[in-house]
């Protein structure tokens, strides 16, 4: 029996490192959160990578690279209120660490300005980069392409 626990100790010691329990329910969360906050207009700084993130939005055009405060301006300044709602989020997590993790998923909403819809049926495709910096999840990525039939996101 003794042999039997530390064989089994020295196999669970030298398993190559996993996800963490919970990661999964936390990236979920964090992108429900950041949909929430951009409903508001409370989009937070620190929940994108320090380093700055890429970023292709639905409205189209090239990638751009974003500090935190810039994607967060882009959301708070705005004239537009995005009150989308993210469905059916798969998430998988990558790298020998974990601590890289890959997200698609899909938002559905509006557009509003002044408290009314100015793009009605929102749809697009979202797929996400997240890195766990500091014990958090954080965005390193992001491209949202509209899905057919669905308008792209209007900024302006």
């Amino acid at each position: 029996m003794k042999k039997t626990l530390m064989a089994l100790s020295a196999f669970i010691l030298f398993l190559p490192a996993g996800a963490n329990a919970g990661d999964l329910e936390d990236i979920v969360a964090a992108i429900e959160k950041r949909w929430a906050d951009t409903a508001k207009k409370q989009m937070s700084p620190r929940d994108s990578n320090p380093a700055g993130a890429w970023l292709a939005t639905s409205q189209g055009g090239l990638w751009q690279f974003q500090t935190p405060d810039e994607t967060a301006a882009m959301i708070t300044d705005s004239p537009n209120t995005l009150v989308f709602q993210p469905m059916h989020i798969n998430v998988q997590i990558l790298g020998s660490r974990k601590d890289v993790a890959h997200a698609a998923y899909y938002l559905v909403g509006n557009i509003m300005r002044d408290g009314k819809p100015i793009v009605t049926n929102y749809r697009t495709r979202a797929s996400e980069v997240f890195v766990k910096i500091g014990g958090k999840w954080l965005n390193s990525g992001s491209h949202y392409s509209p899905l057919y039939g669905g308008s792209g996101v209007v900024f302006e």
